[in-house]
Formats: C-alpha cells, sequence, structure tokens
C-alpha cells in the first residue's frame, strides 16, 4: 500500500519517505516470518539469521554488495534476534544510501561474531565517502539513526563508530541474553 501511495505522490522526498516506510514494512514482517519458518523453539542461530537478512538486502538495496561474515552457533533468543535484525537493516540501508551515493559500486561488509563477556558484536563497514565530521550516532535525528538507537536501548546495546580512511564502520554490541 505505501509503495501505490508512494507512485501517486509529485513530491520527491514525500516519494522517497514512503519508499522508506515500505522497505522497513517489509523488513519487519520478513523478520517474523523467518521466525515463524523455524522450529517452534524460542530460540535460533543469530549467524544464519543475518545471513538470510543480508541476502534478502542483496536484492533491495541499491549501489552496493553486501558481504557477509557470520559466526554460526550462536544461540540467541527470538526476541532479541528481530531487533538486531533491524539494526542490521538499518546500517546496511544507511551505508549503501550514503557512503555510495555520489559513486554507486561499493561493498558492504557485515561481520557477526562472538564478542567479549559474552556480548555478540555486529558490525557494517563501508568504504565509502565517510561520516560528516560533526556526525554523532547518539544525536542523529534520521530516521534510520533513530530505529538504531531506540532498539540499541532496548537490547542493551553499545555503538561504536570507528572513521576510517576510506569509509565507516559501526559496531553494535549486544549482551547475549537478557530479559527483554
Amino acid at each position: 500500500m505505501l509503495k501505490l501511495q508512494a507512485a501517486d505522490v509529485d513530491d520527491p522526498v514525500l516519494t522517497q519517505h514512503l519508499a522508506d516506510a515500505a522497505y522497513r514494512v517489509s523488513a519487519v514482517a520478513k523478520a517474523h516470518e523467518r521466525i515463524h519458518q523455524g522450529d517452534g523453539t524460542d530460540r535460533l542461530d543469530l549467524g544464519i539469521y543475518i545471513e538470510q537478512v543480508c541476502r534478502d538486502l542483496n536484492e533491495v538495496v541499491p549501489h552496493c554488495t553486501i558481504e557477509i561474515e557470520a559466526e554460526h552457533g550462536i544461540e540467541i533468543v527470538t526476541d532479541r534476534a528481530i531487533p538486531i535484525a533491524l539494526i542490521a537493516n538499518e546500517l546496511i540501508t544507511n551505508a549503501a544510501k550514503y557512503a555510495y551515493h555520489a559513486n554507486p559500486g561499493g561493498n558492504v561488509r557485515v561481520r557477526l561474531a562472538r564478542g567479549d563477556d559474552g556480548r555478540i558484536d555486529l558490525s557494517i563497514r563501508d568504504e565509502g565517502e565517510g561520516l560528516p565530521a560533526d556526525f554523532d550516532p547518539r544525536s542523529a535525528a534520521g530516521l534510520g539513526m533513530r530505529i538504531v538507537r531506540a532498539f540499541s536501548q532496548q537490547l542493551n546495546a553499545k555503538i561504536a563508530v570507528r572513521r576510517l580512511d576510506p569509509g565507516t564502520e559501526f559496531v553494535v554490541s549486544v549482551p547475549r541474553d537478557q530479559t527483554l
């Protein structure tokens, strides 16, 4: 419905907002669909799940290729897997949208691995234009970063931003299991 509405709008900014909203709704729906296709347990392999999310994104994200390196065997409760997948979705989409908008064709590298102290580290890295000098993830006003912050707070996750030459890396460090 949102895509149909976007096709009827003459304002390019509003059209983009509606398209972004449609994509986010689709990502949430796919996340729930994948969970319900599982074996009915309340836990899943986060590495396999994130690989599936990245494959889905590779089909629809413009201007880049998503490369995934996900450690398998990281079992997590499904209530925590969905917000982690939605954080990945937002950060990958933002990298594709902003890192390579002037120079299409780059890569976004996604890495999921066990971190220190029972944490799970999700890294999203690009080799694009880099962030503006005044960018602060704690106060960024864009909807994507607000979503990342909200889910990170819900998960009690830490977000680190690394400015690279070239590019940017976001590392989200999530406690493995906690009650939401």
